[in-house]
């Protein structure tokens, strides 16, 4: 990728992965996140969504349940929701010991990008998916829509899925700032696959893929697809070539408005992210381990929550 330039470049987290069979990245047992380094990769490098990548939370930061802006009414209480910091990552996750997720399914709005106020050529991925989370976060199986700056300042959009460790792939259909999207990953236990469905309810479009847990080994194992957590999430995505990523500058999307989530486990359980059936994790973005705040999810209210860009990381 082309690094962005002046103070922001000084913020990238660089992620050093060594490559496994298929060019597949090695998951984030392997992996050693810092920040402050800047180091540059190929503009040609692979845009990969990637497993959350954890950052310590100040002190009190946790205790902000309600998010940088008002809590919705009938939001539900959050003591048993907890949070956790990311360098990558800000949402929701849910999960439960002994636990596993058939679905998930989340609608949004493709956010207008504030392009002049990030500076540089800056990267959000807005997804719904399973994996990723808990445990050792081998894979993720994910779709959304990418929400891209370029280094002059222009807005891109479009849609993909990915199916880490194997990197992302862009999808045949359109997308455009201000249309609503539902994403949709299920799995059907019969057939061993997973079906990845991208809805543009604004244009009346749709496209389905069904994918096979990703045939990757990883010290001699193979990768299983546990499906032990589910997300709903926007993400500073990883660029990068070789034996290094880096994470991406967060495109300032302003806000992004998550609604009608539904998830679903594989003995038929459903709720939305706060349920009885499953913990919740309020899953914050930072700058740094223990940094500042770039961008935060409100409380959950009725199925529904929002997630803020604050500022640069």
């Amino acid at each position: 990728m082309t690094p962005a330039s002046g103070a922001c470049a000084a913020a990238m987290a660089v992620l050093a992965l060594t490559l496994g069979p298929a060019t597949a990245a090695v998951p984030p047992a392997a992996v050693a996140a810092t920040a402050g380094s800047g180091t540059a990769v190929p503009a040609s490098a692979a845009r990969l969504g990637y497993p959350d990548v954890p950052a310590a939370l100040a002190a009190g930061t946790a205790a902000q349940a309600g998010g940088p802006h008002a809590t919705p009414l009938g939001a539900p209480a959050t003591r048993n929701v907890g949070s956790a910091g990311s360098l990558n990552w800000s949402g929701y996750a849910v999960n439960r010991t002994r636990v596993t997720f058939r679905s998930v399914s989340a609608t949004f709005f493709v956010p207008y990008l504030n392009c002049p106020k990030s500076p540089g050529r800056t990267m959000a991925s807005v997804w719904a998916g399973l994996d990723g989370y808990v445990g050792d976060p081998d894979t993720v199986e994910q779709i959304g829509v990418a929400a891209d700056c370029s280094s002059a300042g222009r807005p891109s959009y479009f849609a993909w899925l990915e199916m880490y460790p194997y990197a992302q792939s862009k999808l045949p259909i359109p997308i455009y700032a201000g249309d609503s999207v539902t994403a949709q990953v299920s799995y059907d236990e019969a057939d061993k696959d997973f079906r990845l469905t991208l809805l543009d309810n604004t244009r009346g479009e749709h496209i389905t893929r069904l994918r096979r847990c990703p045939a990757v080994k990883v010290d001699g194992k193979a990768l299983r697809c546990a499906r032990n957590s589910a997300e709903v999430i926007v993400e500073a995505p990883a660029s990068g070539s070789g034996q290094h990523l880096v994470i991406d500058h967060l495109s300032d999307y302003g806000a992004v408005s998550f609604a009608e989530i539904s998830i679903a486990d594989s003995a038929g359980q459903r709720g939305g992210v706060v349920s009885g059936h499953w913990n919740a994790t309020k899953i914050v973005q930072l700058g740094s381990s223990a940094g500042p705040i770039v961008a935060e999810p409100t409380t959950v209210a009725m199925d529904m929550f929002d997630s803020y860009w604050l500022r640069e990381d």
